[in-house]
C-alpha cells in the first residue's frame, strides 16, 4: 500500500485536518451550550464542571468510571483562546503533512500521541485534570520534522521561507513557559506523548504503518455506509 498521496482539496471527504480541527470545534461548541444551559438553568459552575466538563476529560482516579476519556480528553480545551491556539498550531503542521504526501497518517499520530500520553498520566498516577490537543501538536510537530527536516515552510515568501526545523523550535520556545507551569506529571506525559510522532514515523521509513488497521477500518464503513447498487 503506498503510504504517501497527493494532498486532499480542503472539501474533500478524506481531508484529515478538517476533520481533526472539526472535532475539536464541535466538542468545545457542544461544551459551551451545556455551560450557558446551567448557567440559564441557575445551576452553579462547579456543577457544569462535575456533570459535563469532567466528563470529558482525563482524571486517572476516575478512569474506571469514565473509560472513554481517555480518547476525549485530547479533543477538549479550557477556553476559546486555548483552543484558537492549540489548532492554529495543528492546521500549521497538518498542512506540511499533508503537502508531504502524509494525509491519511495525521489522524493515526494524533490518535496514539493522545493515548500514549494519557496512558502515562494514568500510571503516573497524578489527580489534575489532563486535557488539551498539546499533545497531538506535538507529535505532528516532531513527526513532520523528522519527516523532512529541511522543508521550507512559506516557501514562496521573500527570503525563500522557513526551514521546518526552526519553525518546530519556534514553537517549542513558545509552547515551554506553558508546559513548565503544569504539573510535573503532565510535562511526563506531553513530552512522551509527543514523542509518538517520533515513533511513528521511524516505523513508517521502516515500512511499518501503524495507522494501517484505521485505514482498512474507515475503508470498510466507507463501503458499508455507501448506497447499494
Amino acid at each position: 500500500m503506498n503510504q504517501f498521496s497527493k494532498k486532499p482539496l480542503f472539501g474533500a471527504d478524506n481531508n484529515a485536518l478538517v476533520a481533526l480541527v472539526s472535532v475539536s470545534i464541535i466538542v468545545s461548541a457542544v461544551l459551551g451550550f451545556f455551560r450557558v444551559l446551567y448557567f440559564l438553568e441557575g445551576f452553579t459552575y462547579e456543577a457544569y464542571q462535575t456533570e459535563v466538563f469532567q466528563l470529558a476529560t482525563l482524571i486517572p482516579q476516575q478512569i474506571l468510571q469514565h473509560p472513554w476519556t481517555l480518547f476525549t480528553y485530547n479533543w477538549t480545551h479550557t477556553g476559546f483562546w486555548d483552543l484558537f491556539t492549540n489548532m492554529i498550531w495543528l492546521a500549521t503542521f497538518c498542512t506540511i503533512l499533508q503537502n508531504l504526501g502524509a494525509n491519511k497518517h495525521l489522524f493515526p499520530i494524533y490518535f496514539y500521541s493522545g493515548f500514549v500520553a494519557g496512558l502515562v498520566y494514568i500510571f503516573i498516577g497524578a489527580s489534575v485534570p489532563f486535557l488539551g490537543a498539546q499533545v497531538g501538536v506535538i507529535a505532528l510537530a516532531v513527526a513532520a520534522t523528522m519527516l523532512s527536516p529541511k522543508y521550507k515552510f512559506l516557501a514562496n515568501a521573500k527570503g525563500g521561507g522557513l526551514p521546518l526545523w526552526a519553525l518546530t523550535l519556534i514553537y517549542f520556545a513558545l509552547a515551554t513557559p506553558t508546559l513548565i507551569q503544569q504539573p510535573w506529571q503532565q510535562q511526563v506525559a506531553i513530552l512522551l506523548g509527543g514523542l509518538t510522532g517520533l515513533g511513528y514515523i521511524f516505523l513508517l521509513k521502516k515500512q511499518i504503518d501503524l495507522g494501517n488497521w484505521m485505514h482498512h477500518l474507515l475503508h470498510l464503513l466507507n463501503n458499508s455506509l455507501s448506497p447499494k447498487q
